[in-house]
């Protein structure tokens, strides 16, 4: 009898893990849509920030969030996709507030965070993604915007179609996006009375402020050690 009692306490336990497992599938492949038809054949350059999937977090605009998930993120469009357990190419369903991105480069490990709903600056919306940089009393972002340009070779009659790219950088508080042009004019316009020994901080060491580790640094002297 008490074998019997054990089986069938087993047999239950593994009929729930069952149905766990499923509905966990079952959530995971709901919050998948159809994505917009694109097409990328023929294009000269990389539409993403990252070529291939790459594990990531997500978080969502109904609180949820979802870990080790194969992203990519379209920064020709703009948009975060995913792969599901079939292998198929999905958008969200639900939007994404903020994602984390982990990858190699150069052979090492790295990770990106993005995110959105920034106040409308120029032309972009609430549903622009920027990489978030730093975070502290004055933070800093990045934009990589993508687009596609058309150009024939001189005689030649097929047309050739590449991404061209222009980076941005923004300094923001709160949710308001301000552009900085990374020279010392952009120090004085976004530090303000902290413009002075940050940019004796800066001669000192060095920095190169077209290089973005320099500018982390930067920003962090500022956060820590100026702004307390």
């Amino acid at each position: 009898m008490k074998r019997f009692i054990n089986a069938l306490i087993f047999l239950t336990l593994s009929s729930i893990s069952i149905l766990n497992a499923q509905e966990f599938f079952r959530l995971k492949e709901s919050i998948g849509m159809p994505l917009r038809s694109r097409s990328y054949v023929d294009l000269k350059g990389s539409p993403y920030f990252i070529n291939t999937w790459s594990k990531g977090l997500i978080k969502q605009s109904n609180g949820q969030s979802i870990k080790d998930i194969d992203l990519k993120y379209d920064q020709l469009q703009d948009e975060l996709i995913f792969k599901d357990a079939k292998g198929q190419e999905l958008g969200f369903a639900v939007p994404v507030t903020e994602f984390k991105i982990d990858y190699i480069i150069n052979g090492l490990a790295k990770s990106s965070l993005f995110r959105n709903g920034f106040e409308p600056f120029k032309g972009s919306t609430l549903l622009n993604y920027y990489e978030i940089l730093y975070k502290g009393q004055l933070s800093l972002a990045k934009k990589n915007v993508k687009r596609i340009e058309e150009y024939r070779e001189y005689n030649s009659a097929t047309t050739t179609k590449s991404i061209i790219e222009r980076v941005k950088y923004y300094y923001y508080s709160a949710n308001k996006l301000f552009e900085f042009k990374r020279d010392n004019n952009s120090i004085k316009e976004a530090f303000g009375n902290s413009a002075i020994p940050l940019l004796a901080y800066i001669k000192e060491n060095k920095f190169n402020l077209k290089n973005d580790e320099d500018l982390i640094k930067i920003f962090n002297f500022y956060s820590t050690q100026l702004h307390q």
